[in-house]
């Protein structure tokens, strides 16, 4: 109870801070709606700080201290375009997502109930669990190990150039200090820390972009309506919740939210998970402020839903998040990612061996920036705030195969076709026979005057690559072929029907072999 009394108050303070900037705006412009005439901004904002205090954290001085105030928002950039914002992103490709919360507890086990696949972060709808229950969890969770620095470290050396955290999933605590709520890690839990601030502070320590995934259409924890045909709202909870109840949501807590996390937290990303809930009003007012408070923050297409887009390119956001754990088959002609797990769960699910092996990664990571493609990948952390050793030990095995061959990864773009080889004809069975050439299947990315064949097999004998014939690249003349990462010397020969390529004697990594072939300028 004395949550939702907490809860409210500040939601009346947002209204009242919200009231109070919009005043403030009236007397800077004039020409503006005149509807908050009479009304003075400095009452209000008084007032607005009056309603917060009671709500201020008595540990505010183990963390850095929230910016509540007008100030802390970023000017706006004039003139910064979507290809501006983009730009980072785009030469990344590689990243590391982060489900944690208080379903790292449970960790896919509630009661007698093993969930021993699946997504172990949506116990609570699978098992419908009351919300007053729930919330208990977080009066379990310290996680006492947890070390900002050593995430950002382990995805440094991983080759992932930005991360994306949890800060609300579709259970509805925050992982982040907020004023709207005490539900959240700083105020509900023993840990009294906030673990976004510090992950934002050692991600940009360490040269890692930051970004904040943040569920608004699902939110168990409070009423939402009856939801819509996707049916995962919670109607255990409150089943007479009307559509009004949502638009209060969305207005008055959910936005708000989303406003202190790009004021206070300055992320480079906002990852939204949506399920067309919001009107299309909502998704505008939603993306203008995201445009008004951070316009260089780059946003995915789930700000409305998670279906693919009916057009591209597509409204509201920078790039397009695919299925989990959906690979593209070929490339899009616009900026995508792929969120991807190395188990079943994005949660941490205790019960959860099925591992997708180093190689599998490094080749899901290839096809993906072959097509265009940004590779999220994630790591579910314990409740006591390790990510689990099979997950670093994976990741560790593609950093080393990307300290050799990050070159033909970070900052590419697609060829004119990505790939090549057996599989693309469909000859797997017959290719082992034939005399020239060797049956791998190959993938390719682009950058400058050079194009990567990505061979994703050490090649037994040399490599004819169809695709860079003299009838595949008419205009185009070699200069020279090297392998990365190898000191040995690559002869190749060019036909009408293929480029021939030698296999240095030693392999200098692996999983995936890498030619670099580089066009004379012209």
């Amino acid at each position: 109870m004395k949550k939702h009394v907490a809860e409210a108050l500040a939601l009346a303070a947002a209204a009242l801070l919200a009231l109070g900037q919009a005043a403030l705006a009236q007397q800077a412009d004039p020409s503006k709606t005149p509807k908050q005439a009479g009304k003075s901004p400095v009452i209000l904002l008084v007032l607005a700080a009056l309603l917060l205090a009671p709500l201020a954290p008595l540990d505010a001085a183990e963390d850095k201290p929230a910016q509540t105030s007008l100030a802390a928002a970023p000017m706006p950039e004039a003139g910064l375009t979507r290809e501006q914002r983009i730009q980072w992103w785009r030469e990344a490709r590689f990243g590391m997502f982060i489900h944690w919360g208080l379903y790292s507890i449970p960790a896919g086990v509630w009661k007698d109930k093993v969930h021993a696949t699946g997504y172990s972060e949506w116990i609570m709808f699978a098992e419908k669990i009351p919300a007053r229950e729930y919330e208990l969890l977080a009066g379990r969770f310290n996680p006492v190990k947890f070390d900002a620095k050593a995430w950002a470290a382990i995805a440094k050396k991983a080759g992932m150039k930005y991360m994306v955290l949890t800060t609300k999933h579709h259970d509805g605590f925050s992982m982040f200090r907020s004023r709207l709520t005490p539900y959240n890690v700083a105020d509900a839990t023993p840990f009294k820390r906030d673990v976004t601030r510090e992950l934002s502070d050692a991600c940009r320590d360490s040269g890692i972009r930051f970004g904040c995934y943040y569920s608004i259409d699902r939110d168990w924890y409070r009423p939402q309506g009856p939801g819509n045909n996707y049916r995962q709202n919670n109607v255990w909870d409150f089943p007479d919740s009307k559509k009004e109840d949502f638009d209060r949501y969305f207005e008055g807590f959910a936005k708000p939210q989303v406003e202190e996390l790009l004021t206070n937290y300055r992320p480079d990303l906002l990852w939204f998970d949506e399920i067309d809930m919001k009107s299309d009003a909502q998704v505008e007012d939603l993306y203008q402020a995201i445009r008004r408070l951070r316009p260089e923050c780059v946003v995915n297409s789930r700000i409305k839903t998670c279906r693919f887009p009916d057009q591209i390119p597509p409204r509201h956001c920078d790039y397009i998040s695919t299925g989990d754990n959906e690979i593209a088959d070929k490339a899009l002609g616009f900026e995508w990612e792929n969120p991807g797990t190395m188990n079943t769960s994005y949660g941490y699910n205790q019960n959860d061996h099925n591992w997708v092996d180093a190689r599998e990664i490094v080749f899901r990571l290839v096809d993906i920036v072959s097509k265009g493609g940004n590779y999220l990948l994630n790591v579910g952390p314990t409740s006591e705030g390790l990510i689990p050793q099979p997950s670093i030990d994976r990741l560790m095995e593609v950093g080393a195969w990307m300290e050799t061959n990050q070159e033909a990864i970070y900052g590419t773009s697609p060829w004119k076709v990505f790939r090549d080889g057996p599989v693309l004809d469909n000859e797997a069975a017959r290719a082992p026979k034939q005399s020239t050439g060797s049956p791998v299947d190959i993938r390719f990315t682009a950058k400058g005057n050079s194009i990567y064949a990505i061979c994703l097999a050490w090649p037994e004998k040399d490599v004819v690559v169809r695709a860079l014939g003299n009838r595949g690249v008419p205009d185009k003349t070699i200069a020279a072929v090297s392998m990365l990462g190898s000191k040995g010397e690559v002869k190749w020969r060019q036909t009408d029907d293929g480029l021939t390529l030698s296999v240095p004697r030693e392999k200098p990594c692996r999983y995936a072999f890498v030619y670099r072939i580089d066009l004379k300028k012209e």
